[in-house]
């Protein structure tokens, strides 16, 4: 559903999670896609020409910023296809998310540029409502010893020559990449891709201590999918793990749908890294949006029970989660403050992006992207730039 915003809007008696701050029944009027004045709904006095939502028992947060989601309902960001391109998005908007990264796994030399030309052109178009911001690079300069479900024979080595053919395809849109830094090659690869505006990532890599400390200079500031396609912590041997927990300057990447990590570990994680050290993502594959079964995951069969994903062999494939889901499973199963669980899924991604002055926020003069939630996190309304792009029945 598309309502176009003809005249501003209200949103009356819902509960808005800034995400700093809780505050029942508050009105928030928008016009000009921005978000104008948020009042207490006791006060606040609205213009006769405004169309009114009533928004009682329902909580409203920011739009939801996903990082990191492969596909949906069929279809993945590697198909070059902008058909396919317009039903991710729209699942997307469906489960609150209004702004994304379309996430690349290692591919066929040329279809793997050929979804990129397809993604910076559909991103640069704005269609599926402008939810695509650009593109995520799991790869290709990653370690084979750590490919978890990717192709090893899709990984490229990492030159300076390789970096500007993505570059080049990209065209500006490529926003973040994840990279494994220990390899020959990749801190050259991440200067480059540094001075380009890319924000820099670890995982599918073996990466020591000593090595993250150096990629931190070079620029390293994410933790894909903290604890997947990364050796576990050992008392003699820091890697990862140990340098996510200690640095101030990683934010670790949480899959939380209490499979890829233990509702524990994520309660650790909160306690060791705090609000605003943790981003939630969903690595949602072209499975998410599907029964379960068996599904096409780059060539391979992955098994979908329950809701998770994993190779014949075992392996953890990417997820079928939702934004939604991954805050109600920090809220209900690992203890968060439920404005702090909002504030991972929303202003802290749209931080890493810089988008923070704009976006993942309830405020004043913010563009108005917002996520309208009842009591069990089911999306009731999805709006973006004050046009309501989703509504349930």
């Amino acid at each position: 559903m598309n309502a176009g915003q003809s005249h501003p809007v209200a949103l009356l008696n819902g509960t808005v999670i800034t995400p700093f701050r809780v505050a029942d029944r508050q009105t928030i009027l928008l016009e000009d896609g921005k978000i104008a004045r948020i009042l207490d709904a006791d006060t606040a006095g609205v213009p006769a020409d405004t169309r009114v939502i009533d928004l009682a028992g329902l909580v409203v947060t920011p739009g939801f910023v996903d990082l990191h989601i492969h596909g949906a309902e069929g279809a993945s960001f590697n198909d070059p296809d902008e058909a396919r391109l317009d039903g991710i998005a729209q699942y997307a908007v469906r489960h609150g998310t209004t702004r994304l990264l379309a996430t690349l796994y290692p591919d066929d030399g040329q279809r793997f540029l050929s979804a990129i030309d397809t993604l910076a052109a559909y991103t640069a178009s704005g269609r599926g409502h402008g939810v695509l911001h650009g593109i995520h690079l799991e790869g290709p300069f990653l370690n084979r010893q750590m490919k978890g479900a990717m192709n090893a024979d899709c990984l490229w080595p990492a030159t300076q020559q390789n970096w500007a053919r993505l570059a080049d395809r990209g065209r500006g849109l490529i926003r973040m990449m994840t990279v494994a830094p220990e390899l020959d090659g990749v801190l050259d690869v991440m200067q480059a891709a540094a001075r380009s505006g890319v924000l820099l990532a670890i995982a599918h890599s073996k990466a020591r201590y000593e090595d993250i400390e150096l990629a931190i200079d070079n620029g390293l500031s994410q933790v894909t999918h903290m604890f997947n396609a990364m050796d576990p912590m050992h008392h003699r041997k820091p890697g990862i793990v140990t340098a996510a927990l200690l640095k101030r300057e990683l934010k670790i990447h949480l899959i939380a749908d209490g499979i890829h990590v233990h509702p524990a570990v994520i309660a650790l994680l909160y306690r060791l890294k705090g609000v605003g050290g943790i981003v939630l993502v969903t690595d949602a594959i072209r499975a998410a949006g599907c029964e379960d079964g068996v599904h096409d995951l780059a060539g391979r069969s992955a098994v979908v029970r329950d809701g998770a994903v994993y190779l014949q062999d075992g392996t953890l494939a990417g997820s079928t989660l939702t934004m939604p889901a991954a805050v109600r499973t920090m809220v209900q199963r690992a203890g968060v403050p439920l404005a702090e669980a909002v504030r991972m899924a929303t202003l802290n991604p749209a931080r890493a992006l810089g988008l923070d002055a704009r976006k993942g926020i309830v405020a004043a003069g913010k563009d108005a992207d917002l996520v309208v939630l009842d009591r069990d996190f089911n999306v009731r309304m999805t709006i973006i730039g004050g046009n309501v792009v989703f509504r349930s029945s």
